[in-house]
C-alpha cells in the first residue's frame, strides 16, 4: 500500500502518522524533524510546503523526492 503525504499536514502529525517520511526530510535539509523538542513547538504548524519555502527547496524537488521514496503526494494546490 502507497503512503500518501499531504504537503498541508503538519510536520509533527505527519511524521506520528508516516515515520518512514523522516529520513527523505533530513535528506533534503529539513532536519528540524530529528529533534524531539522543535518537532513538538515548530512543527505543529511547520508543514513540508512551509518548511520546503522556508529553507528554499523547490517544491517540485521536493514532490519528487518523496515520489522517488515510493509515496504518493497529495498536492492541494495544484488542482
Amino acid at each position: 500500500m502507497v503512503q500518501v503525504i499531504d504537503l498541508d499536514l503538519p510536520v509533527y502529525n505527519l511524521v506520528q502518522e508516516v515515520p518512514a517520511v523522516v529520513p527523505v526530510m533530513v535528506g533534503l535539509g529539513l532536519d528540524g524533524v530529528t529533534s524531539p523538542a522543535l518537532l513538538k513547538t515548530a512543527g505543529r504548524f511547520m508543514t513540508l510546503r512551509k518548511g520546503a519555502a522556508m529553507k528554499q527547496i523547490p517544491l517540485s524537488e521536493l514532490i519528487a523526492q518523496l515520489e522517488q521514496a515510493g509515496f504518493e503526494v497529495d498536492d492541494h494546490e495544484s488542482e
